[in-house]
C-alpha cells in the first residue's frame, strides 16, 4: 500500500512541484493499494483537482484500489462535482499520415474544385463583359483610366532598361556566334525578328505579372478581408463590374504599347551594340531592318499582348478573391504571379506554334 499525502496549497501557480510529486507515483504497480490523505491539504482550485482525478483514473486503469482518506466535507463535494464532469483526452503521437494515394486524390480534387471555380469566375467575367459592349454607358472610365496608369506609367522604366539590356546582349551574344562563320551582320536581322516575335512581348508580359498580378490579388484581397466586397454587395453594386472588369480592360489596352514600348527598347540595344561591336552605323541598321524584317513579325508580338494583359489580370483577380484572412494575402499573391508566368508560357508557345504552321 502506498500513501499519497496531498498537501499544502494546490492552485494553478503553484502546481509546478506538486506535479513532479506526482510523477513519482507514475510507475505505481497493477493492482496495488493507493491512498490519497487530504489531511493536510490547505486550498485547492479546479486545476489542483482536476490534477487529482486525473491520476485516480491513471491509477484506476490500472486496477488500483485508490482510497480517499480524511478529506473535508468542502473537498469532497468538489471532487465529486468535477468527476462526474471530467473529460479527458489522451494525445497521440502516432497519428498515420495520409497514404500516397490518399494524397493524390486528394490533390486532384482540389485541382478539380479550383478549375470549377476559375471556370465559374471566368464565365462570370464574360457575361458582364458583353453586357458593358452593349451597354457602354455602365463602363466605368475614370477607375480604367486609373488602372492603365497604375499598371503602365509606372512601368515603363523597368521594361525600358531591361528590355534595352536584353537586346544588347542577344545582339552581342549572336554576333560573336555567327562571327566564327563570317556571317555577323546576319544578326541584325536575326536577333530582330526574334526579339519582336517572341523575346520583348513575353519578358513585358512577365514584368506586368509580376507587378500587376501581384497587385490585384492584395488590393482585392484586402477588400474582401475589411468587407469592403461585402458592402459592395449589400449595396447592390456588383464587385465584378466596379473591381474586376477595369482591371481587365486596362490591361487589354495598355498592353500593346507595352509591348511595342519594349520593342523599340530592345531595338536600340541592338542599335548600340552592334555600332560598337560591327562599326554598323543607325542608318544601315534601320536600313537592313527595312529591307529583311517584315511587318508580321513585329504585328504577331503586337496581337499577342492584349491576350497576355487578359491573362494577368483575370489570374490576378481571381487569386484575390480566394484571400480569405489577412495570412493569406502573401500566399496568393506569390500564386497569381507564378500562375500567370505559367500560363503566360505555355500561351505563347502554342501561339508560336500555330503561327509556324500557318507561315505568318
Amino acid at each position: 500500500m502506498q500513501t499519497i499525502k496531498l498537501e499544502g496549497i494546490w492552485k494553478f501557480d503553484s502546481l509546478k512541484d506538486k506535479i513532479k510529486y506526482l510523477k513519482t507515483f507514475d510507475s505505481v504497480a497493477q493492482q496495488s493499494t493507493i491512498d490519497l490523505d487530504f489531511k493536510n491539504l490547505e486550498k485547492i482550485d479546479s486545476s489542483g483537482i482536476i490534477l487529482i482525478i486525473r491520476y485516480i483514473k491513471l491509477f484506476e486503469s490500472k486496477s488500483c484500489q485508490v482510497n480517499i482518506v480524511n478529506i473535508s466535507q468542502k473537498h469532497e463535494n468538489m471532487l465529486k462535482l468535477y468527476t462526474n464532469n471530467y473529460q479527458h483526452h489522451e494525445h497521440k503521437d502516432d497519428i498515420q499520415e495520409p497514404g500516397l494515394l490518399e494524397k493524390i486524390g486528394k490533390e486532384f480534387l482540389s485541382v478539380l474544385e479550383n478549375f470549377a471555380n476559375f471556370l465559374y469566375f471566368l464565365g462570370r467575367l464574360t457575361s458582364h463583359f458583353f453586357y458593358l459592349f452593349l451597354h457602354p454607358s455602365q463602363i466605368r472610365f475614370k477607375a480604367t483610366i486609373n488602372q492603365i496608369e497604375i499598371a503602365a506609367i509606372h512601368i515603363l522604366p523597368i521594361v525600358g532598361l531591361a528590355l534595352f539590356l536584353v537586346g544588347f546582349v542577344t545582339a552581342y551574344q549572336g554576333a560573336e556566334q555567327l562571327g566564327r562563320f563570317g556571317a555577323n551582320i546576319i544578326v541584325i536581322e536575326m536577333s530582330t525578328m526574334s526579339m519582336f516575335r517572341e523575346i520583348a512581348p513575353f519578358l513585358a508580359a512577365v514584368i506586368v505579372a509580376g507587378r500587376s498580378a501581384s497587385s490585384f490579388t492584395a488590393q482585392i484581397g484586402t477588400m474582401k478581408i475589411t468587407e469592403e466586397i461585402s458592402a459592395m454587395k449589400t449595396m447592390g453594386l456588383d464587385p465584378d463590374i466596379f473591381l474586376m472588369l477595369p482591371r481587365v480592360i486596362a490591361l487589354i489596352i495598355i498592353m500593346p504599347l507595352i509591348v511595342f514600348f519594349a520593342d523599340m527598347a530592345a531595338l536600340l540595344g541592338e542599335m548600340v551594340i552592334v555600332k560598337l561591336h560591327l562599326g554598323v552605323s543607325y542608318t544601315q541598321f534601320l536600313d537592313r531592318i527595312y529591307e529583311h524584317v517584315e511587318i508580321r513579325h513585329i504585328m504577331l508580338g503586337l496581337l499577342k499582348a492584349p491576350l497576355f494583359g487578359l491573362l494577368i489580370a483575370i489570374v490576378g483577380c481571381y487569386r484575390g478573391l480566394q484571400v480569405r484572412s489577412g495570412t493569406d494575402i502573401g500566399k496568393y499573391t506569390t500564386k497569381s504571379v507564378v500562375d500567370a508566368i505559367f500560363w503566360l508560357i505555355i500561351v505563347n508557345a502554342l501561339i508560336s506554334l500555330v503561327s509556324i504552321e500557318l507561315g505568318f
